[in-house]
């Protein structure tokens, strides 16, 4: 159903939502409301923490295993445990910042003709994903990616939204493939210099600000990944492995795992880059930037190492944009992706221990059900995309200055 926002005050219900379902995540990892294994959650933000106060320093936490982070998160974190009264709920309010940025921008989208939908995506997807939404930084990049997609048909600022966003994580520099051929060589350029003149003052202000790369090829295979699931499954048939805490996250050890993690990584340069020559070739100028961008995305993530909860943050800021396109093609897509985020939620903080269990098959269970879904999404994403021509609407985040998705 097409929800269009009334002529007066529409904007009062999607904002009181907003406010009430924030209080209610803001309130779980401090133990305020109910919420089985809520306080869990609160101990990224601890550990975000004890690395401001190296940041703080200038310089950044290198040899610490749990760092893995692009460097701009530096800055962030710094300045994050600087906010009153207290560093850890400081960490928290600026997420809920970054998260209140996005309704904001979208909330604009749609007071100048969008579809109101993307809105309520983006309420909705706090309350499908859980506590994570304010406990990882992973709203941060999602604002970026939202701004580079409205923003999309301007690609010297759109692709600096990008560059920045890549800094904080590393995702967001798949958005390219979505920009219109004929913009790449500007988007290109100006990804290119971004990054680089935000690298060059890191670097010149910060110790070790280019150590997260060699720390992304040392990850194994998170419990949560698509390519994890069959170890998984092989332990409850007699397969041996292990669990190994590592960079952040719980990896499954076992015969094979090396190789399976080498298999996905190429699968992953494989598939992305097909998107890109379908793009780059033309057969793709008919679909919506911000339709490719979450195909792109959700291919990512199933042929990642790592599929963490917080994830579907990603999914959820471009499918906001999708959705402020009444002829989206993703829409269907994106209502098989809410349980999948649903899943995320109960698997963690919930139970957890569930699906480290060697005997627990409720969470072997649900993560099956939870790759299922997500797997199929990105393949009927896909199908979509490529099949079905999508027309789109002129998407905009003022009165005044038109920002369209043009193909």
């Amino acid at each position: 159903m097409q929800l269009v926002p009334p002529a007066r005050g529409w904007w009062s219900l999607p904002t009181a939502a907003f406010v009430l379902t924030r209080l209610w995540l803001i309130a779980i990892p401090f133990g305020y409301v109910a919420y089985l294994g809520g306080t869990l959650v609160i101990n990224d933000v601890t550990l975000y923490e004890n690395w401001a106060d190296i940041l703080q320093q200038g310089r950044f936490p290198v040899g610490d295993p749990m760092w893995q982070y692009p460097p701009l998160v530096g800055p962030l974190l710094a300045a994050g445990a600087l906010i009153p009264p207290d560093p850890t709920l400081g960490l928290v309010l600026l997420m809920l910042a970054f998260d209140a940025a996005v309704f904001f921008v979208l909330m604009r989208s749609a007071r100048t003709g969008s579809s109101v939908e993307g809105v309520w995506a983006w309420i909705a997807a706090g309350m499908l994903i859980g506590p994570v939404w304010l406990t990882r930084f992973d709203v941060v990049p999602a604002l970026f990616a939202v701004l580079a997609l409205l923003w999309i048909n301007r690609p010297v600022r759109s692709a600096a939204m990008m560059a920045l966003g890549a800094l904080f994580k590393v995702w967001p520099v798949l958005l390219l493939i979505s920009v219109p051929r004929r913009q790449l060589a500007k988007a290109s350029v100006s990804f290119a210099a971004t990054a680089a003149a935000v690298l060059g003052v890191l670097i010149l202000t910060f110790d070790g600000a280019g150590a997260f790369a060699s720390e992304q090829r040392a990850r194994g295979l998170q419990i949560e990944s698509l390519a994890a699931l069959p170890f998984m499954i092989g332990h409850h048939f007699g397969w041996d492995r292990t669990f190994i805490y590592r960079y952040g996250a719980m990896e499954v050890e076992a015969q094979g795992t090396q190789m399976v993690a080498l298999v996905v990584t190429v699968a992953a340069l494989v598939a992305l880059g097909a998107i890109a020559v379908l793009r780059l070739t033309g057969r793709l100028d008919h679909a919506a930037p911000a339709d490719i961008a979450l195909v792109v995305v959700l291919v990512s993530m199933i042929t990642s190492r790592v599929l963490s909860p917080q994830y579907l943050v990603w999914v959820a800021a471009i499918s906001a944009v999708c959705l402020l396109d009444r002829r989206t093609a993703m829409r269907p897509v994106i209502v098989m992706l809410m349980p999948v985020a649903l899943l995320g939620q109960v698997l963690y903080p919930m139970h957890y221990n569930w699906l480290m269990s060697d005997t627990e098959v409720r969470g072997l269970i649900l993560q099956s059900v939870r790759i299922a879904l997500l797997v199929a999404a990105a393949a009927w994403g896909a199908w979509r995309l490529v099949k079905r021509p999508s027309t789109t609407t002129d998407v905009r985040i003022d009165a005044v200055e038109q920002v369209g998705q043009p193909a």
